[in-house]
């Protein structure tokens, strides 16, 4: 459930990228003054839009959660840097191709973010891998692969593009982690435990950069309606266990998955200025699924 995701099994339960369509009230951004000494034509063009003028950073923007952030964000008036390992043509934003394992060149990464589109204001952790394995057949390659791309990667990611924040005093970092993060299944070993780990690094940096006006928080969906859903061929979305368990039995109260423009439209907010005392938490965006258990 997830992440650019959208894995959930728990049951079953699961960035990288976590049904029945129920009708989901949406509310317009509201009108808010533009701040800053911004006039004329440009103000008026950026009035209402949630990250008008701020500059973005979303990794596994080419599909999924990611993608949907990323596009979410050009909408929202933000100019987006994505990254992802695949190449990717997504509307309005500079798509850079990077494999997150390589946690040893993400300082670089960052650097050719800002050299494309300036000072980074935004980042969204939202890329993640999860392959099911027994506890007792899981390899160190393994292992040591989800930690890089769930774990390591976001975490010196936030710490490589909170340095500039921090010297700016302003800094919005949202992670998007799992429902895994606090409920465990089988064949989840290596995930769980990147999930936990990425949940307590947005409590630490949250307390770490309130101060220096830097806001982190988590994002942890439950299923989502992406590639990540669908295990061995088989989409966990449309199987019988999960019509019975959660659509018949109610274990998922709103009775479907999410599309992930939802998961996008919750990390906007978290992301923006309209966001002034949201900071530290981990948001379940699962459908009330958590509730139940």
């Amino acid at each position: 459930m997830d992440t650019a995701e959208g894995r959930t099994t728990l049951a079953s339960t699961a960035g990288d990228q976590g049904g029945r369509r129920v009708p989901v009230e949406r509310q317009e951004s509201p009108v808010r003054a533009d701040p800053g000494p911004r006039a004329g034509a440009e103000a008026a063009g950026r009035a209402g839009r949630l990250l008008a003028g701020r500059r973005a950073l979303v990794t596994g923007a080419a599909r999924g959660i990611g993608r949907a952030v990323a596009s979410r964000f050009v909408a929202e008036g933000a100019t987006v840097a994505g990254v992802d390992r695949q190449a990717a043509d997504v509307a309005g934003v500079h798509m850079l191709e990077y494999d997150l394992a390589d946690i040893g060149g993400l300082g670089r990464l960052v650097g050719r973010a800002e050299a494309a589109i300036g000072p980074l204001d935004v980042l969204v952790n939202v890329a993640g891998i999860f392959k099911p394995c027994d506890a007792l057949q899981l390899s160190l390659d393994l292992y040591r692969l989800t930690l890089a791309v769930n774990l390591d990667a976001p975490v010196l990611l936030a710490v490589a593009c909170a340095s500039g924040m921090v010297a700016r005093g302003y800094g919005r970092i949202v992670n998007v982690t799992s429902i895994h993060a606090q409920f465990s299944e089988a064949q989840s070993l290596a995930y769980d435990i990147s999930k936990a780990g990425l949940a307590g690094c947005t409590r630490t940096l949250a307390v770490e950069l309130s101060r220096h006006g830097v806001l982190v928080n988590a994002i942890a969906p439950g299923f989502v309606r992406t590639d990540m859903s669908i295990v061995d061929g088989v989409d966990e979305l449309q199987s019988d266990s999960f019509r019975g368990i959660y659509q018949e039995h109610g274990k998922l109260p709103l009775g479907r998955a999410a599309e992930p423009q939802e998961i996008a439209s919750l990390a906007a907010w978290l992301a923006s200025e309209d966001n002034t005392y949201v900071t530290g938490q981990s948001i379940a965006a699962d459908g009330g699924l958590s509730v139940t258990f």
